[in-house]
């Protein structure tokens, strides 16, 4: 008979370690938030700064908002992937217990 093994543990800290793959994703995403905010007014305040902004703020905001949709989505992604882990564990637990070899 197969069985289940799940090993939360081990998801939160061997193989793919899904927090720090988090944490690396919301740390890339917040050097792009910073680069973003730096280089504002890069093309100027005058005619070719206006002409610059017409064609690159609506894909800064548009990048912007998809960095902090994917941020979002991976934090939670990898919680409850951990989460889900320990209640298979949890249940595998029971299972054992209520069971005598």
């Amino acid at each position: 008979m197969s069985r289940l093994s799940v090993d939360p543990e081990g998801l939160r800290q061997g193989g793919v370690n899904i927090q720090a793959t988090v944490d690396l994703a919301v740390n890339i995403c917040n050097e792009l938030f910073v680069a973003a905010e730096e280089n504002r007014g890069a093309g100027g305040t005058g005619e070719i700064g206006e002409k610059f902004d017409s064609g690159y703020r609506p894909g800064e905001e548009q990048g912007l908002k998809f960095l902090r949709l994917m941020q979002r989505t991976i934090g939670e992604t990898g919680s409850r992937t951990v989460k889900t882990a320990g209640v298979f564990s949890e249940a595998s637990d029971d299972a054992d217990g209520a069971v005598r070899p």
